[in-house]
C-alpha cells in the first residue's frame, strides 16, 4: 500500500498485459481496489481500454481526459479502479 511503480519497457514488450494483471491480481488476491493512475500516450489509450475490457472486466476504468474541469469532475468521484490518463494531462 501507498507504494508508486513505474514499467517503462521498451515497445512490444507486453507492458499492457503485465499492468493489467498485476491490478487483477491486486484486485483479486489481495483486495486492493484503487484507485490507481495508469498513464499512457494517448495514441494506445483506446487499446488499454479494450484490453481492460478482455483481460480484466471486473476493474472499472475511466478515462481520464479532456478539460480541467471535466478531469476535476472525475478526480473528485474518489472512485475504486483504474483511471487511464494521457501523459500531458498529468502534467498539467
Amino acid at each position: 500500500r501507498n507504494n508508486s511503480v513505474i514499467l517503462a519497457d521498451e515497445m512490444g514488450l507486453g507492458k499492457t498485459i503485465q499492468t493489467i494483471s498485476f491490478l487483477s491480481y491486486l484486485f483479486h488476491q489481495h483486495q486492493l481496489y484503487g484507485p490507481f493512475l495508469v498513464v499512457v500516450p494517448l495514441s494506445t489509450l483506446t487499446s488499454w481500454q479494450r484490453e481492460f475490457e478482455v483481460w480484466a472486466p471486473e476493474i472499472n476504468v475511466v478515462v481520464y481526459i479532456g478539460d480541467l474541469m471535466s478531469r476535476n469532475m472525475v478526480c473528485n468521484r474518489k472512485a475504486k479502479g483504474v483511471g487511464l490518463g494521457r501523459n500531458a494531462v498529468c502534467k498539467a
